[in-house]
């Protein structure tokens, strides 16, 4: 059985990329045309838009991604680099959250490479955060550890707390992932502190989710069900249904591990509900495979079969061949994308060099600034050149001095 954990742990003002989604659109967020009406401009109803898709993915990540695409929209249309880049950001959590990994990588990496443009370094810190979620999510640890470290680093320097947590979290998660439960708990404690320092009810929630897990894939089913039943808890208090899909889950798995199979069957039904309801899937793939395989212990051959089938049609759709395909092809791209880049940027920096390389010279006397220090030009290209110079005269100054000379008599007249 499988084991599953929240990899979106990123924040923005809190949670911009959690898989924080309630049936209910929050209080306080108004519709796109509302705010189209009464924002007094453009630049000011794309910050509206770019706020609500923030707040909503807390709660609804389909309505989030509509108010993201609005912003997204409209920041083209105004050419603001900086909005574009967090509707992308948003955009791209969203899809992560309903399981649309291609496009959450396309969004990911498009906003990062705005970022990178912008020298936002924090920005950058968020889209790396989409990129390596969906890393992690296709099976590629080490690629996702090395997305999230850098964002750590950056979140850590900048000292943004809430979203240095998450980075802990995310980096846990890839340790997870390698098969290393004990240093993953070691970040997800960390990460639980700060959280609990905060009052962030929602994010405590998460963390001890995922200690739960961790704790079972180390072999301690009772330290798991007591930090899993201590988050499905509090996720119900704060009304986070994603986090109660993931903790329920996880739950099925440590119950049917310690034969308790209808307990487990019960929480892996109550995850499905809650995650066909709600419409993240992020993790409806592993409570079927869980749900197959625990009806087949307690011999339900026919509800293990149709689980099995479920499970089978949502992976191939959210990790299969063809999503595999369009990943490839969002990376190449992006590859392709950098590499023209990267060629742009060294031809640019030959420009400057060979500008830099243009010498200043005296209009008076005729010396060459090298060093710091005015230079005959007979020094500064054995110098720089290592060239020799000997004198001579052209023929037009030999007759110019000619001429000098005659008219101050020091030469005979020219023969007529």
């Amino acid at each position: 059985m499988a084991s599953v954990l929240d990899a979106m742990n990123a924040t923005l003002e809190r949670h911009l990329f959690s898989a924080e989604t309630a049936p209910k659109k929050p209080e306080g967020v108004d519709s796109i045309d509302r705010i189209l009406e009464t924002s007094a401009s453009q630049a000011e109803a794309i910050s509206r838009l770019n706020q609500s898709a923030r707040t909503l993915l807390r709660y609804d990540s389909q309505e989030a991604l509509t108010y993201a695409r609005k912003a997204k929209e409209l920041s083209e249309k105004a050419e603001c680099k900086a909005s574009l880049a967090l509707a992308l950001a948003t955009a791209g959590g969203a899809h992560f959250n309903l399981g649309r990994y291609d496009k959450a990588l396309d969004c990911g990496y498009r906003s990062l490479q705005l970022y990178e443009e912008l020298g936002n370094d924090e920005g950058k810190a968020f889209a790396m955060q989409v990129i390596g979620c969906v890393n992690l999510h296709l099976g590629e640890s080490d690629q996702a550890h090395h997305y999230f470290q850098q964002a750590a680093d950056i979140f850590k320097s900048a000292q943004n707390h809430f979203a240095y947590a998450g980075a802990l979290m995310n980096l846990g998660s890839a340790f997870f992932h390698k098969g290393n439960p004990r240093e993953a708990l070691s970040y997800y404690f960390k990460a639980l502190a700060m959280r609990e320092a905060s009052q962030d009810a929602i994010g405590v929630a998460e963390t001890m989710s995922n200690i739960g897990a961790a704790y079972h894939a180390a072999g301690d089913p009772e330290q798991s069900l007591e930090w899993l039943k201590k988050s499905l808890e509090l996720a119900k208090q704060t009304d986070n249904v994603p986090i109660q899909i993931t903790t329920l889950i996880n739950l099925g798995e440590v119950y049917s591990s310690v034969n308790r199979k209808y307990k487990a069957i019960d929480a892996l039904q109550e995850s499905v509900a809650l995650a066909n309801q709600t419409g993240v899937k992020t993790h409806l793939w592993v409570a079927y495979l869980n749900l197959a395989e625990t009806y087949k212990k307690v011999e339900k051959y026919q509800e293990a079969t149709e689980c099995y089938e479920k499970y089978i049609q949502i992976k191939e759709k959210t990790l299969g061949i063809e999503m595999e395909r369009k990943i490839k092809a969002v990376e190449l791209a992006y590859a392709i994308e950098k590499a023209k880049r990267d060629a742009e940027m060294q031809l640019a920096q030959k420009k400057i060099k060979h500008l830099e390389e243009i010498v200043t010279m005296c209009a008076w006397s005729g010396r060459i600034q090298m060093d710091g220090k005015w230079v005959k030009i007979e020094e500064f290209l054995h110098k720089r050149f290592g060239i020799k110079v000997s004198h001579g005269i052209s023929e037009d100054e030999a007759a110019k001095v000619m001429r000098r000379l005659r008219d101050e008599g020091q030469l005979p007249p020219e023969k007529a």
